[in-house]
């Protein structure tokens, strides 16, 4: 493929759905050995009949016939036009698949797909070769199907997902409870319980479907909770065997995303596995599709590759699998196997403009070009020196966090990494020197620290920041971890109150070029909010400088800075987008009380759908989500996370709303958890769950 040094402006439009090469099954029935049938849709090449094709699988819960539909339409015609074969499926009790879905990832999951990839496998179309491509949950479907080993499946697309579920899951994060896993499973639970399309499985069938996923109903977020170490729940679906996968994997992940560890990780895990990866500046997303047919205006939903720039990914994706499923030699897996892009400022300042930076290619991970260097902890600076030793305590403040909403950052701006210097404000911060040239950084910053806690249980939180003229103080990696899973993730204990302990917390993955005229800072605390739930008490948390350092991970060369694929310029500067709060650390905070017991609130979203036509069905979908997250500046126990989601559906004659809330708080000793769960048909209240529990604090 031609190398890009120019900007290219012309979006790429998808197929028509009415291409004459394209033969669309709008849904098919694949029976399980239990008589269970999963629901799919289809898009063939017209010749496939007669001259089989390898096949690509999307194995997924969110309902192939109207939620993902503007997606699926756009790769799998995509595909089909290139001579490889798209299916999705909706997994058992999702969509308009038989049965009833209890919680992600489950046996009867993954059984499922071994029955499904065997099947498609077999099909008169499918040359017996079979992929599998997804993204966030597609991805792990994908990783997990991968470790079963099965012939038929071939390679694999994994974007923005995980195979370690504890590790960096939306869950929990160095053994902290996260904000994010109450958002999630509240849509979650919405996913779970809508109904099937009356018009697939019948005016007969739909209604009892549907009571049975309703009386399946369990208490996600609480489930959930109660599970704050690494245990059964969260290895069941991981990767943790280094031999397990044997199958190319193409990885995508985005420099913005919580994900974004496992690519360089698995590549490092597996080195006999032929793997490629590309790391883009984006957030939980594609690279960036096509618009589809007749699409004016910003871009549409399925363009993703935000920020920008994006790049032309369906291509590429279709030389993949012409070369794993159909034995092309069309050189996909020459040249650098892992691509960055580095910038040189960060994504949210930037948006609706592209993110200023270059492409760099690395012919393997890790790479001989990479090395690392390492700067001291001294009182107020970082030095290639060790310093004397000086304990010096963190700042106790609740309030460090609020310029880092969330570790899952989605296409809403509003959830990016925004400028840190208030929040460094209330940290323990120590800065380099001025650099007198380019640093180029490629991998994870690891913070080597020795800390001591007055409490049985606390948290340490850092953050490796550029720091400009003007004092901006810009993100570029973090880490945390619940000290009291300093050892063992699987077997946490408490602190000893005046002990030193030696830590070491590894920082997400970075591409960035630090410029000449900045520095480089790094800021500790003992609090992340509203990123993470406090520790049960106020800590005093110290670190000792001389025996406390961060090791950078230092790029001196690059392989080719000739990106292979093309790029998509200024794809949402051109629609007039807003852009994010870069500057404002408490936007959308509310504040009130008197100094000393503020109260501090972060509340975004709305409970209005907004309702969006279904293209090509007489059927309206609405989605609503509100997320309330609060705290009282004195009083870790003061912390309230409320999240909300309501989704509809809407045809005539059939008007179907969802709503799932949850509200926890915490005394020191325990998670006090709330969780509804409503339906509606046609206006009638038909479904109503609550409810509440006490679960033990485990060292959390």
């Amino acid at each position: 493929m031609p190398s890009l040094s120019h900007a290219q402006n012309d979006a790429p439009i998808a197929p028509a759905l009415n291409d004459p090469e394209i033969q669309i099954t709008e849904n098919i029935w694949i029976e399980m050995p239990d008589g269970a049938r999963l629901a799919a849709r289809l898009f063939l090449p017209r010749s496939a009949q007669h001259q089989p094709v390898g096949t690509v699988l999307e194995y997924l819960p969110y309902r192939k016939r109207d939620g993902y539909r503007y997606r699926d339409d756009v790769a799998g015609a995509f595909f089909a036009t290139h001579g490889i074969a798209f299916i999705r499926v909706d997994i058992r009790g999702t969509g308009d698949s038989d049965g009833a879905i209890e919680d992600e990832y489950r046996p009867d999951e993954q059984n499922d797909a071994v029955h499904v990839i065997q099947w498609i496998a077999t099909q008169v179309w499918c040359n017996g070769n079979v992929g599998m491509r997804g993204i966030s949950y597609g991805s792990f479907t994908g990783l997990q199907a991968a470790a079963k080993r099965l012939p038929a499946l071939k390679a694999i697309v994994s974007a923005c997902g995980t195979e370690l579920r504890y590790v960096d899951d939306i869950h929990y994060r160095g053994g902290c409870l996260l904000q994010a896993q109450f958002d999630w499973g509240m849509e979650w639970q919405v996913i779970m319980r809508a109904p099937p399309d009356p018009a697939i499985v019948g005016e007969e069938r739909w209604r009892h479907m549907w009571q049975q996923r309703l009386d399946a109903t369990r208490p996600v977020s609480i489930d959930w909770t109660g599970h704050q170490r690494l245990d059964d729940t969260w290895a069941y679906g991981s990767v943790e065997d280094d031999t397990a996968i044997r199958c190319p994997i193409y990885h995508v992940a985005g420099m913005l995303d919580c994900y974004v560890d496992s690519a360089p990780r698995l590549m490092e895990r597996m080195p006999d596995v032929p793997q490629k990866a590309l790391i883009g500046p984006w957030t939980h997303k594609w690279p960036g599709y096509p618009d589809p047919p007749g699409h004016s205006g910003p871009p549409s939903a399925a363009a993703n590759g935000v920020p920008g720039p994006g790049l032309d990914w369906l291509p590429e994706e279709a030389r993949w699998w012409r070369h794993w499923l159909a034995g092309e030699a069309n050189g996909v897996m020459d040249g650098p196997r892992l691509w960055t892009f580095q910038a040189t400022a960060t994504p949210g300042e930037e948006f609706p403009r592209d993110t200023p930076g270059r492409w760099v290619g690395q012919e393997h991970w890790p790479s001989e070009a990479v090395g690392h260097t390492t700067h001291y902890l001294q009182k107020g600076h970082l030095k290639p020196q060790p310093a004397e030793r000086e304990r010096l305590s963190c700042p106790q403040s609740l309030l460090v966090g609020f310029s880092t909403p969330t570790t899952y950052s989605s296409g809403d701006p509003l959830s990016w990494w925004r400028e840190q210097s208030g929040d460094d404000e209330l940290s323990l911060t120590f800065d380099g020197a001025l650099l007198t040239e380019p640093l180029d950084l490629l991998g994870q910053p690891t913070f080597h620290l020795r800390v001591r806690a007055d409490r049985p249980v606390a948290k340490v939180f850092a953050r490796l920041t550029e720091v400009t003229p003007d004092g901006q103080s810009n993100l570029i990696s973090y880490a945390i971890l619940n000290l009291t899973h300093r050892d063992s993730d699987r077997a946490p204990a408490p602190l000893q109150p005046g002990r030193d302990y030696d830590v070491i917390l590894k920082g997400v993955f970075c591409c960035r070029r630090i410029l000449p005229g900045n520095r480089l800072r790094v800021a500790i605390s003992e609090s992340w909010w509203p990123v993470t739930w406090p520790s049960p008490e106020t800590v005093t948390l110290e670190i000792t400088t001389g025996a406390s350092h961060v090791t950078l991970p230092v790029m001196h060369d690059a392989v080719d800075t000739s990106m292979p694929i093309r790029q998509l310029d200024r794809r949402y500067d051109q629609s007039g987008l807003p852009g994010p709060p870069y500057h404002d650390r408490l936007a959308h905070v509310r504040v009130e009380g008197t100094h000393g017991r503020r109260v501090f609130t972060l509340e975004t979203g709305s409970t209005h759908p907004e309702e969006t036509p279904i293209a090509g069905l007489d059927t309206r979908m609405g989605e609503a989500a509100r997320s309330r997250r609060a705290i009282r500046e004195d009083d870790p126990n003061s912390a309230e996370m409320e999240a909300e989601y309501i989704t509809t559906y809407q045809k005539p004659g059939w008007d179907i709303r969802l709503r799932a809330w949850s509200l926890t708080t915490s005394t020191p000793t325990h998670f006090l958890c709330r969780e509804t769960f409503d339906a509606w048909e046609n206006g009638k209240h038909v479904f109503s769950r609550s409810w509440q529990r006490r679960l033990p604090r485990d060292l959390v």
